[in-house]
């Protein structure tokens, strides 16, 4: 077997750990049903373009228009996770300087080959599932379930949510000539794409029925300080932050991927770090990344595939 081959499996499961960076970001901002709306929506999305790209590659043009917008998807990643920690740590300023730390160890991985990264991926895969896993179980117990039907967020703003975390999926596609055709693989991969929905909104709900969407509105990172509340103690909250940078580092190397082979990975999250640094993602209207990957997914619809090697 080739070692360089990917599996269907490693690309789905690099969809719903990096979709979660995305999935606590929204967990207190959005209402829980409207992410939760979009799944089904989703699904039906990612089987359509399964069908359309197959096993080919992207044409030409869609590869550099896939590039292009994952920068700007790390650069946002980047910038949320560095905030993130900082606000942990209990500081105020500036937290630039943690994007380039960040970024470090994305340049180190974008320097190997995709199988590695994935295969990586796999096995952090269950630590996130046991860290999401705790909070639930630890979470559900103490909600108070009337604060989940007030409203969190207005309509367009969870339903954008909903169409950024799930479009996590759409940087699976320029893989799929990559992998091992297995039956029932692009099931498999809907499936778990829908899971990733699903406990995106279980995120929101959770956050929803500890701190109440008013007071959630008021905070940087809601998600991290309702998980705080279940410990009793600030350190479950910077312990959870710590842990959430996998998936946020997850999300960052599946975009960065985009780009190719040998090195230019590593050329993307500098791309990526040189955005984030300018903070010109942070001022963009809020409508701007849902609408960007409704287009890519729009282009990848009607775009003719590019030639099979």
């Amino acid at each position: 077997m080739n070692s360089e081959r990917l599996s269907s499996r490693q690309l789905a499961v690099a969809v719903l750990v990096g979709g979660l960076s995305v999935g606590a970001a929204a967990a207190g901002r959005t209402d829980w049903w409207w992410l939760l709306a979009c799944v089904p929506l989703g699904v039906m999305i990612g089987w359509a373009l399964l069908r359309r790209v197959g096993h080919r590659p992207l044409h030409p043009v869609l590869r550099v228009l896939y590039g292009l917008w994952a920068v700007a998807l790390m650069a946002d990643a980047l910038e949320r996770a560095a905030g993130r920690l900082w606000s942990a740590a209990g500081e105020k300023g500036d937290a630039r300087w943690l994007v380039i730390l960040l970024a470090l160890p994305l340049v180190w991985m974008g320097w190997g080959k995709a199988a590695a990264f994935f295969r990586a991926v796999e096995v952090l895969w269950l630590a996130v599932g046991v860290t999401a896993a705790a909070v639930l179980l630890l979470g559900v117990p103490r909600m108070e379930w009337t604060w989940t039907m007030e409203q969190a967020g207005g309509w367009k703003e969870s339903l954008g949510a909903g169409i950024v975390i799930l479009s996590t999926g759409l940087f699976a596609l320029p893989h799929l000539y990559k992998i091992q055709e297995e039956p029932g693989g692009g099931r498999r991969g809907l499936v778990w794409l829908g899971a990733l929905g699903v406990l995106s909104a279980a995120l929101a709900a959770l956050t929803a029925g500890l701190l109440s969407p008013a007071v959630a509105a008021r905070l940087d990172e809601p998600f991290f300080a309702a998980a705080g509340l279940l410990g009793d103690s600030a350190r479950l909250e910077g312990l959870v932050s710590a842990l959430w940078l996998l998936p946020d580092l997850t999300l960052a190397g599946l975009l960065s991927r985009s780009w190719g082979e040998k090195q230019r990975p590593a050329a993307a999250v500098l791309a990526a770090a040189g955005t984030a640094l300018t903070g010109i993602v942070r001022i963009l209207p809020g409508a701007v990344l849902p609408l960007g990957c409704l287009a890519l997914a729009a282009l990848t619809a009607v775009c003719p595939g590019g030639v099979d090697k």
